[in-house]
């Protein structure tokens, strides 16, 4: 059910106005937040796929599941930055994302956010949908502040082979005061910003629909053989490896993000934009995983071009027997 819980005037006459939906009305509640930056259009467009399908449960047209918990989406939660196509609210430069817990009297960015927090705030699980930064891309993946075994559970819950410990933790987001309110929740982040990879969203979606059935959000009622659990791999906050340019240019880059890459592998070269020479070749400098890749190609020296998460064995692995 789709329902108005803010509106707000604005000088052009028509307000601006933030919805929920919600599904079912008991239950442990999952909670579901897209659109924090307007320009992040892959968890968008994954929150509105989901609307289509709780819709469709509900409503009887979908006899594979039924619903025997709550879920609350957000799908759209900074109108005035989507429709600008930008990451910020263009009159404000604000950050959505650093406003929470919000203001319902402040200013109009943190009464959206006061309102997304207040109708969240009694949530058992959260999901915040996002992509990568500006000019990079990310493989499907979970950050989070914390990795307890809830956090865990969540992970392989949907079926998300990488997760990954923040380094930083600003305390006005809000994935920060969800884990300070004891809610299991989680940042999943894929794509690049102002792009949208639809086969990337759908196997997303069926990763949460795992996940809503595996914690009887869903009732699946065919009687089918459970998947395989996928084996998630967690990554501490020390294991983050960032690459640099040590020179500006057009970075064009050879590897893809999402793939496991070795020390010493080329992940692309700079060139020079006036000559076309190659000015420096871009190498993996640690064994792992290469979560984030710069995908706009002009650089300055010390940039950022990737970052990798150094795949850390455990003792088990080093016995011969294992």
């Amino acid at each position: 059910m789709k329902e108005k819980v803010l509106s707000i005037p604005t000088a052009f006459g028509a307000p601006l106005e933030l919805y929920k939906n919600t599904w079912g009305k008991s239950g442990e509640t999952l909670s579901i937040v897209s659109g924090l930056q307007g320009d992040h259009l892959n968890g968008m467009y994954l929150n509105s796929r989901l609307s289509l399908f709780l819709d469709s449960v509900v409503e009887g047209i979908d006899p594979n599941y039924t619903l025997k918990g709550r879920v609350v989406s957000f799908p759209v939660a900074n109108l005035n930055a989507i429709q600008s196509g930008s990451k910020l609210w263009p009159y404000d430069g604000m950050d959505m994302d650093l406003a929470f817990p919000g203001n319902p009297q402040g200013e109009t960015t943190e009464a959206l956010a006061s309102a997304i927090y207040t109708h969240t705030a009694d949530s058992y699980w959260g999901l915040i949908l996002q992509s990568a930064p500006p000019h990079y891309e990310d493989a499907p993946h979970i950050q989070t502040i914390k990795l307890d075994g809830r956090i865990k559970k969540l992970c392989r819950d949907l079926k998300i082979e990488t997760a990954r410990k923040l380094n930083v933790s600003t305390k006005v987001n809000l994935l920060h005061h969800w884990h300070a309110r004891d809610i299991t929740a989680i940042t999943l982040s894929a794509g690049s910003p102002r792009t949208l990879n639809r086969p990337q969203c759908e196997t997303l979606f069926h990763g949460i629909v795992n996940f809503m059935v595996v914690e009887k959000v869903l009732k699946d009622n065919r009687k089918i053989k459970p998947e395989e659990k996928t084996n998630s791999q967690f990554y501490e906050k020390n294991d983050d490896v960032a690459i640099l340019a040590s020179t500006a240019g057009m970075f064009l880059k050879e590897a893809k993000v999402g793939t496991p890459v070795q020390t010493g592998q080329k992940i692309g070269e700079i060139r020079d934009i006036y000559s076309g020479k190659r000015l420096e070749e871009i190498t993996a400098t640690a064994e792992g995983f290469l979560v984030t890749l710069r995908q706009y190609p002009i650089v300055y020296e010390k940039e950022p071009i990737a970052t990798i998460l150094t795949a850390k064995k455990s003792w088990r692995e080093y016995l011969p027997w294992s």
